[in-house]
């Protein structure tokens, strides 16, 4: 079992979410402020991903500074295929990136964790290093006894390989001291992709480490175990993997083991993949988020739009689905945006742009209630995504959000409410739903079907007595300098500014309305919260970047 959460974390937490006295009295039961957090994953791990499918240095950095530059703040980049010399060398191809440690240090600078795309194949083209691991027998062989004493072939996406054999402790070491090329720069964690299914798939499934025949899944089990383990081992417990949970690949209604990839204690904030940019691709993108509910994994989510392409698009996927899938994104345990063709959102069109800032905005409030809840799913086996049924796909993000997802284009959609609880309408907190009814709604493509259980706060601005729009800040990001803009209508307002752990690092006083001057460069770079509230204690919450 996992240390529960420290009240320290509980009481930061409410202080962004603006619970009542009572409520506060509620969390008291918690341990000690003394206690650690002693979860096995880092808060950033839930926070907005991006990543293009072929990029180099001066792309990925340009997309970064794009997405702050347009006010849509950033936790983990993904450097994905091709970054390397070969497959697998774990060595830079320095046309594409010429200065990578320069590169990650860049990304740190920025709060902006750095994935590492990778699989368990080495090429037969790559030399001198396929050679060597097949002179000293690091790879699985062929189950066949007249094709063994030699590498068992792979055919994958990337061309044909040879798997490491987990069973021999040479190898282990060997592929480790590989590993070490990169972990040694100080990523943030790899992208461990499911090139273990071809051990099943080619039969290349005998261990001469093991001396014999492994199954699929306990090989899929030491491969992304290593790379869990041994990047922890090196580099600390705040580094993750993001894998495949359950991932049918939209062939068809599957899960359990037949369509399990990593094991769910190590994948914490998993992705399923490769779907068409498509809203039939984004329904085979929930199947297999509703197997990997079933199997308890605790987060995961999808290329937002689609992995593949469409080429009946300029941009190669709709607008429509782009906006609807980066709805569904937010609100799935991990939202992460990338894949193949057009996925920054301004390039689409101003609304596309303003619609996707509000949701990255959502999905930074969210954060402290996904920490908190986290620990409980992961000790119970569930996930934070809780399907009801591979009908409708509504499911619950933790116990206190609700959400109806579309599965086809357009703005008219039946939902059925979850019995219990009177539910209130994210977008507009005067619709009010009771629990076990149905109703079907207009939702613009503005809005989502989100609604929060009554009485709970599990989104910092979920109080929307006071519009958001009463308060602005510019420019965000800044280097710590800034106006804040306080509309006329709070009386008595208090600014407090909490960091990414939910702790207060300043509390002032405004006595008067209209535009101050800011300046937090003493503190360091990141993203803050900021809170105005009033004396009513009904409060507005913006994020702030300081670069």
């Amino acid at each position: 079992m996992i240390p529960r959460l420290s009240l320290a974390f509980v009481l930061s937490f409410c202080s962004v979410a603006t619970l009542s006295a009572q409520q506060l009295g509620n969390v008291q039961t918690y341990p000690s402020v003394a206690d650690t957090f002693g979860l096995p994953w880092p808060a950033w791990m839930f926070g907005h991903w991006v990543w293009e499918d072929e990029s180099t240095q001066e792309s990925a950095i340009a997309m970064v500074d794009d997405y702050l530059a347009h006010d849509m703040p950033v936790s983990a980049i993904i450097i994905d295929s091709p970054w390397e010399t070969g497959y697998n060398t774990f060595e830079w191809d320095t046309a594409l990136f010429p200065d990578p440690q320069g590169m990650i240090d860049y990304f740190h600078s920025k709060d902006v964790r750095v994935f590492m795309w990778m699989t368990g194949v080495i090429n037969t083209n790559v030399q001198p290093l396929y050679d060597e691991a097949a002179a000293n027998g690091y790879f699985m062989e062929s189950i066949f006894p007249w094709e063994q004493g030699q590498p068992g072939i792979i055919n994958w996406w990337k061309g044909e390989g040879s798997l490491i054999d987990y069973w021999n402790p040479e190898a282990v070491a060997w592929w480790k001291s590989l590993m070490d090329r990169t972990l040694d720069m100080g990523i943030d964690g790899w992208k461990v992709d499911g090139t273990d299914y071809n051990a099943l798939l080619d039969q290349v499934l005998y261990s001469p480490g093991n001396g014999g025949i492994v199954s699929r899944n306990e090989y899929s089990e030491a491969y992304y175990r290593l790379f869990h383990d041994y990047t922890r081992e090196r580099l600390g417990n705040d580094r993750v993997i993001t894998a495949r949970p359950i991932d049918n690949y939209g062939l068809g209604d599957l899960g359990g083991d037949v369509a399990l990839f990593a094991p769910r204690d190590i994948n914490f904030c998993g992705w399923v993949g490769d779907q068409d940019a498509t809203f039939e691709g984004m329904v085979w993108a929930m199947n297999s988020m509703y197997h990997s509910d079933q199997a308890g994994f605790l987060a995961f989510g999808s290329d937002i739009g689609g992995y593949r392409e469409d080429s009946n698009f300029p941009l190669a996927r709709s607008k429509e689905l782009f906006i609807r899938w980066a709805q569904f994104g937010t609100f799935s345990g991990v939202m992460e945006n990338g894949g193949g063709g057009e996925h920054r959102p301004w390039i689409f069109d101003q609304e596309t742009e303003d619609i996707y800032r509000q949701l990255v905005h959502y999905r930074y409030q969210m954060l402290p209630y996904l920490m908190q809840h986290s620990e409980t799913y992961y000790n119970e086996s569930r996930s934070l995504m809780d399907f009801f049924n591979k009908t409708d796909y509504s499911y619950l993000l933790g116990p206190d959000l609700f959400v109806a997802p579309f599965l086809v284009e357009g703005t008219s959609i039946t939902v059925n409410f979850p019995e219990g609880s009177n539910w209130v309408y994210l977008y507009d907190n005067a619709q009010v739903f009771t629990g076990g009814t149905q109703a079907t709604l207009t939702v613009p493509y503005t809005e989502y079907p989100v609604f929060i259980r009554q009485g709970t706060y599990p989104l910092a601005v979920a109080d929307r007595s006071i519009p958001a729009a009463m308060v602005h800040i510019y420019p965000n990001p800044s280097e710590g300098r800034f106006t804040l803009t306080v509309d006329r209508g709070f009386s008595s307002a208090t600014l407090t500014v909490l960091n990414t752990l939910g702790q207060t690092v300043i509390t002032q006083s405004l006595t008067s309305f209209g535009s101050a001057a800011m300046d937090l460069g003493h503190l360091p770079k990141g993203i803050y919260t900021i809170r105005v509230s009033d004396r009513d204690d009904r409060s507005v919450v913006k994020r702030v970047v300081l670069r």
